[in-house]
């Protein structure tokens, strides 16, 4: 569990973010509309680079070769680590909210989604997956806007959905303590009927979860009056990839 004035929760180790962006130079003599109709002309002639489209995020970085697909076989040695109903399994179809962006513009397949309860079982299947050398990717509230949160390809999804449980607020300190699958509308609803206000503000905060939003350092409104929520997290409980909490 994080520690923060007004948030706390489980942070996992995050898989490598897939991300890919060009941006055409214009040179500085152009400026106003020729700038812009440049600009134009540029994505007109290169608009099959650009033009939005689903696609695999495997198809933006290669695969790791150290690492090996899941089986079902994992996944019953999984569920034996975990408390009933920790592990889903299904086609990608059926598990297209865990592997599907925001955007929906990047697109996952795996076909085993986790959902512990604590940092034990987080633990606990980071150390499997480290000694069986199986990718695996966390996942919060899934409202990213660079496919950081879905499966390059087949690793399994980490999602601390489950983990949501609010576990201390002191009213002296303005200190709350939660875990990272809660709700950050959830947060402020909280700490408003304490007569708090959480730090943080965002346009998905009805999806976006604690963890997620401190994991990437989040901005949002309240930016610049309480600063970055780095700047407000007094404290973490992790769990790193290899199982070791700290």
């Amino acid at each position: 569990a994080e520690h923060s004035p007004c948030s706390v929760g489980v942070i996992l180790i995050s898989s490598p973010i897939p991300t890919s962006m060009a941006v055409p130079l214009i040179s500085r003599s152009i400026i106003g509309n020729e700038a812009r109709m440049a600009a134009r002309r540029y994505f007109r002639r290169n608009q099959h680079e650009y033009a939005p489209r689903a696609r695999s995020a495997s198809s933006l970085l290669p695969s790791n070769t150290n690492l090996r697909s899941p089986t079902m076989e994992d996944a019953t040695n999984l569920q034996s680590l975990l408390d009933t109903g920790s592990v889903v399994t299904g086609s990608p179809d059926e598990l297209s909210k865990y592997n599907i962006d925001w955007k929906r513009e990047y697109h996952g397949r795996s076909r085993i989604l986790i959902r512990p309860k604590s940092t034990e079982e987080v633990s606990r299947v980071l150390s499997y997956c480290n000694r069986e050398r199986i990718g695996v990717v966390p996942q919060a509230g899934n409202t990213g806007l660079v496919g950081g949160s879905v499966p390059i390809d087949d690793e399994i999804i980490v999602s601390v959905e489950s983990m949501n449980t609010i576990h201390d607020f002191d009213e002296t300190s303005g200190i709350l303590t939660c875990e990272a699958g809660c709700v950050l509308q959830d947060l402020h609803a909280y700490a408003e009927e304490r007569n708090h206000l959480i730090p943080i503000d965002l346009g998905a905060k009805g999806t976006c979860m604690i963890g997620g939003n401190v994991s990437t350092n989040a901005g949002g409104q309240y930016y610049y009056r309480f600063g970055s929520l780095h700047a407000n997290v007094l404290g973490l409980e992790v769990a790193l990839a290899d199982g070791t909490c700290l």
